[in-house]
């Protein structure tokens, strides 16, 4: 962060978060490879569910009605949260919202998906830690790590704020992304934009 402003002001803090949010696109830069292999899964899926727990559940949910505008493309897509969507089949792509990856109820979910036989992707905190008895990561599934604002924390981040802003980050990459690879218009989007 700069010492240009006075600690705590308006300018500080945005300075800090802006500075933060080049970091984060660096950290996806280097993983360019991984978000184009997640367009393809999600191409190729029968249907996508989004799935978060907590902050975590509103960048899910934003993906989620991202993704429902490019139904021309993509398959269904669905917010796991919700209590009307179909179910997990064979075949679907689960993307998952977790800092840690370690609540309970994510993890239940993500057993039962793979029960199914639903493929799993992440976006997670950056480093993305493999194996380990009852993490959420594994061989073979897509993980998008996304790192922290800084070690130490800085005093004014509270409760993990970092990771929600580049999750919410993240989603929009993505899906400009997937906009650019598939060809979609402004107007495939309005035609399943509620307004």
């Amino acid at each position: 962060m700069t010492d240009a402003y006075p600690p705590g002001s308006i300018d500080a803090l945005s300075a800090a978060y802006a500075e933060y949010c080049v970091r984060v696109g660096r950290a996806l830069e280097r993983q360019a490879s991984t978000i184009d292999a997640l367009g393809g899964a999600m191409a190729s899926a029968n249907a996508i569910h989004c799935y978060g727990f907590g902050r975590s559940a509103h960048a899910a949910a934003s993906l989620a009605i991202r993704l429902r505008h490019f139904q021309r493309k993509m398959p269904d897509t669905w917010w796991a949260n919700d209590q009307v969507r179909n179910p997990f089949r064979a075949g679907d792509l689960l993307i998952s919202f977790s800092r840690e990856g370690k609540r309970f109820e994510l993890l239940e979910y993500v057993r039962h998906a793979r029960e199914l036989g639903v493929v799993c992707a992440f976006v997670t905190a950056d480093p993305v830690v493999r194996g380990g008895e009852g993490f959420l990561v594994r061989d073979g599934d897509l993980a998008i790590g996304l790192p922290a604002m800084a070690d130490p924390k800085p005093e004014f981040l509270y409760g993990g704020g970092d990771f929600e802003l580049a999750a919410y980050f993240f989603q929009e990459v993505l899906s400009a992304r997937i906009g650019c690879r598939f060809g979609l218009t402004d107007n495939d989007v309005k035609k399943n934009h509620v307004h």
